[in-house]
């Protein structure tokens, strides 16, 4: 791990955009940064895989909690839409991201998955052929390669294909795996993932709430999930708050669980398997 390295990056972004300095700050419960008087934060959430008839977490994906001086939360949207120029819009994106490598890093297991946000409007902020150069070298800086990392997607954010299209080859010949997030929701098409070939899909939460309390979505369900099998993906069922819905996930054919079914957002990882129920 390169710390000063990593220091050095951030602290030269000019103050504009950097707010507060020392920008990334170490104490006995993880790495945080500061954002004028916001403070950036990790949690995690385990990706579940059945292994040996046991739910295991293979992955942890990283969300952002930000406070403010107070420590009231403050919508992750609404940080975000703080940012007052592309540039000031990168570099929250690259912090956030590099706080969730550090904390992750500190914690992680060998094999161990970390799965990234990638905001539509950081996509739209680099030049072609750009995506993943200085994030590889940060990543390096706190001890990761990229090849330990999933960049989640949200395709429906982008309407520039050709750019999309673009972005994620360069992240995967860098190599970052890459998810498509929160399909099935917004304007998410099939026609999109037959082009950006997707190592991973993540299905919107709604399509499995309606396929619990919708007999004929239920019958659709496991057909969506082969249709992205056949296109060469695994699947990733989010939002999975009941043993229904588990057991709907997991007879689908779902490759990959998450939810508070099994573990709620927190700052440490969450490593304990689970028993797989039969029914």
């Amino acid at each position: 791990m390169q710390l000063n390295r990593l220091l050095g990056y951030f602290n030269q972004w000019p103050p504009a955009v950097a707010r507060q300095r020392p920008t990334l700050n170490f104490s006995d419960h993880g790495t945080f940064a500061l954002y004028g008087e916001l403070r950036l934060c990790s949690v995690f959430q385990p990706i579940m895989q059945c292994r040996g008839g046991r739910l295991q977490p293979v992955a942890h994906e990283a969300l952002l909690r930000v406070t403010d001086k107070a420590g009231q939360p403050l919508a992750v949207d609404r940080f975000f839409a703080q940012a007052s120029c592309p540039e000031e819009f990168v570099y929250l994106d690259r912090l956030s991201r590099v706080v969730h490598a550090l904390n992750f890093a500190a914690q992680a297991e060998a094999g161990d998955l970390l799965f990234l946000n990638v905001h539509g409007q950081h996509l739209l902020s680099i030049a072609n052929g750009r995506h993943g150069s200085t994030f590889e070298t940060l990543l390096g800086y706190c001890g990761l390669q990229a090849q330990q990392v999933v960049l989640e997607i949200v395709e429906s954010e982008i309407a520039d294909l050709q750019l999309l299209d673009a972005a994620i080859h360069s992240y995967k010949h860098k190599g970052f795996r890459i998810a498509i997030d929160d399909f099935g929701a917004g304007h998410s098409n099939f026609d999109r993932l037959w082009q950006l070939t997707p190592d991973l899909v993540k299905l919107d939460r709604s399509l499995l709430t309606q396929s619990t309390l919708n007999e004929r979505a239920r019958t659709v369900f496991p057909k969506l999930i082969d249709i992205i099998h056949d296109l060469g993906g695994q699947v990733v069922c989010e939002g999975i708050e009941t043993e229904a819905q588990h057991q709907l996930a997991w007879h689908s054919g779902a490759d990959l669980l998450q939810g508070f079914h099994y573990a709620r957002p927190a700052a440490t990882l969450h490593h304990a398997g689970l028993e797989l129920c039969a029914a």
